[in-house]
């Protein structure tokens, strides 16, 4: 039988025993870390002006378990940061995967999340005028008569019952007046005109403003005479 000292010194033995083996099995079951991730949204609008959309990253570890949400360990950056910044935890005060409109565009932007090592996730997203009605052309029902060889179109929304967004250089800029075309992506949108030999060319002059799944459109008349 076991004296009580020698029951002391056995049991010790045996719980330093399974402390061992406790760490030696921590050392070959090492902690999950993350092995992918995700981003959401993949598409998304940013609202105009000044307005923000935030990004969110989650995880999976290398057991397939989800790590939740890992926004703030991502690596985030922005294709065009004179269209739309974006948070990261590089940046002091930032909050990290918050994008922030900065400017109007008429091609999307791409956001790239990187973490270590692992592939790069990307997203797009868009500036644009949310909520806006009544596009208005300026100016309306042109003719001219003078010669001129260009004229400058502008065009802008109403937002929350207020006109005079400017919304030029997002607008798509067509024409049916074969003496005249115009150009997208500025401010103004110039018209260039081709002054007829003979008789008077009529037409048109049309922007579409598109932002998310609201589409808005205004036509104007443009007439061109022959040289004076």
């Amino acid at each position: 039988m076991l004296t009580g000292r020698k029951l002391a010194l056995t049991l010790a033995f045996t719980v330093l025993v399974a402390l061992a083996f406790g760490a030696g099995c921590r050392g070959f079951f090492p902690k999950p870390t993350i092995a992918s991730f995700v981003i959401s949204p993949t598409n998304s609008t940013v609202p105009f002006p000044n307005g923000v959309q935030q990004m969110a990253a989650f995880g999976t570890d290398t057991d397939g378990q989800p790590t939740g949400n890992i926004t703030s360990k991502i690596s985030w950056s922005s294709s065009d940061p004179g269209v739309i910044t974006i948070g990261d935890a590089s940046i002091p005060g930032s909050t990290p995967g918050l994008m922030t409109a900065v400017a109007q565009s008429t091609a999307p932007v791409t956001i790239t999340a990187n973490y270590q090592a692992l592939a790069a996730q990307t997203a797009t997203a868009a500036v644009c005028v949310v909520g806006a009605s009544n596009l208005a052309i300026v100016p309306l029902d042109y003719v001219d008569n003078t010669g001129a060889t260009s004229a400058n179109y502008t065009a802008s929304v109403t937002v929350n019952g207020v006109g005079g967004t400017d919304v030029t250089a997002s607008a798509n800029w067509t024409t049916t007046n074969t003496a005249v075309t115009i150009a997208n992506g500025t401010t103004p949108a110039i018209a260039t005109i081709t002054l007829p030999t003979g008789s008077a060319v009529p037409g048109t002059i049309t922007a579409t403003y598109t932002c998310g799944g609201n589409t808005l459109t205004a036509t104007t008349n443009i007439t061109v005479n022959p040289k004076p």
